[in-house]
């Protein structure tokens, strides 16, 4: 299988000397690409990773908070799951490399089992391989 590269033309270099750099344009990007914004979660819910590559955190999870710093490297292998295709979701369902995860009401029914689990649970299968 051959691949083509793009024609974005990105950092740009003579010589092995950079003569461009990437640009930001947003100030809510703390992760370059990737823009973060504070929301109320709810108890208990650090952080949250969206289909549109964003991710929420805690109003409440303080800037210095090595908790933060977990969370935020949780979210972003999320990001880079959905983005894979491996790993997405819509309001009816998790898709977890081709199976489908059936959601309702905050759970998530095990298509294998039928057992319904919280969403966030540590034993779904795109939580448990996760930081």
């Amino acid at each position: 299988m051959a691949f083509k590269l793009g024609r974005e033309k990105g950092l740009q270099a003579e010589g092995g000397n950079i003569k461009s750099k990437f640009k930001f344009r947003t100030e809510n990007e703390a992760i370059p690409g990737t823009p973060v914004f504070k929301k109320d979660l709810g108890d208990g819910i650090l952080a949250e990773a969206n289909m549109d590559g964003s991710i929420y955190i805690s109003k409440d999870i303080h800037p210095d908070d090595p908790m933060l710093h977990q969370a935020m490297v949780h979210e972003m292998q999320h990001i880079t799951a959905m983005k894979l295709g491996t790993e997405t979701y819509d309001d009816n369902a998790v898709y977890f490399y081709g199976e489908t995860w059936e959601r309702n009401n905050g759970f998530i029914t095990n298509p294998h089992t039928g057992e319904r689990l919280v969403e966030g649970d540590k034993r779904l299968p795109w939580e448990a391989n996760k930081i």
